[in-house]
């Protein structure tokens, strides 16, 4: 046991993971040896929620305060810049081990009632390693309360070409509204000094969308894909620009207010969300 938690060891082919049970996060992946996401040592806190999960909602909520059913609700302040209630509950804490095999984990965790968010939750992480196609992670999220629970999902990867500065790589993002902007990636092109971090809504959710990045020099292509309908996108100003945060995610910032794509899961209703990442 170390800060992080356990560590989860994952191999499939020439793909290798590291899992760690604080905030069932993805601490390491690699491919034939080189790095597809920004790792970190299992036993240290990551920076910039480096692999977390984001449960009950991802980004944040403005004033960590929102309403429920005509009743107000105040989560932690824990963003102080922003003075908000940044990605969910369970991001900080100890997940249990459900089960493990060479290829695959599983971890599980139920969040309990509290005054900000007085609703019980039981979520499970599913990590699974596919040879021939990199790591499949499905998160899962029942609602035990007896009443509707305001809900929303995410993860913080941050997809990387090997630590190679992003600068070099070139980008392509999946169409969204911000086509003819210069958050405009859905035509390859390279990064360059462009800074992002910015809430994306894809505009074809249905189909199957990909986040991919190329480094020539590294000979390397790293992608996410995922249906979910809103993606944030970071260019890791916080790591170097090391690797670019891509986070899919069910709902946009502040849903717990706008209502935008919030999930209202009902007593005893499971909600599922999955992505994958990989490297060519």
């Amino acid at each position: 046991m170390h800060s992080g938690g356990k560590t989860l060891h994952l191999q499939a082919g020439h793909y290798c993971a590291k899992i760690v049970t604080v905030g069932a996060g993805l601490a390491e992946l690699t491919h034939r040896g080189r790095h597809v996401v920004i790792p970190h040592k299992p036993e240290e806190i990551p920076l910039a929620h480096l692999g977390k999960v984001l449960i009950p909602w991802p980004n944040r909520v403005a004033k960590g305060c929102y309403q429920h059913n005509g009743k107000r609700f105040q989560l932690a302040i824990n963003d102080p810049v922003t003075h908000s209630a940044i990605h969910g509950l369970l991001a900080w804490r100890d997940w249990q081990i459900n089960q493990q095999s060479k290829t695959e984990a599983s971890l599980t965790i139920f969040l309990p009632p509290s005054y900000g968010y007085p609703f019980a939750l039981v979520s499970e992480m599913i990590y699974r390693l596919v040879e021939t196609h990199g790591l499949h992670v499905f998160i899962r999220t029942q609602n035990l309360s007896d009443e509707i629970a305001p809900y929303g999902a995410g993860a913080h990867p941050y997809l990387t070409c090997n630590l190679h500065p992003i600068d070099g790589c070139e980008l392509t993002l999946p169409a969204s509204e911000e086509t003819g902007s210069e958050r405009d990636f859905t035509t390859p092109r390279r990064i360059a000094g462009t800074s992002i971090d910015h809430t994306f809504r894809v505009l074809t959710p249905e189909v199957e969308w990909e986040v991919r990045m190329t480094c020539a020099s590294q000979n390397i292509t790293t992608f996410l894909r995922s249906h979910q309908p809103w993606l944030q996108v970071y260019t890791g100003e916080k790591l170097a620009r090391r690797g670019l945060a891509v986070e899919p995610m069910t709902c946009p910032p502040d849903a717990f207010n706008s209502g935008t794509g919030l999930i209202y899961l009902a007593p005893g209703e499971t909600h599922q969300m999955h992505f994958l990442i990989g490297s060519e």
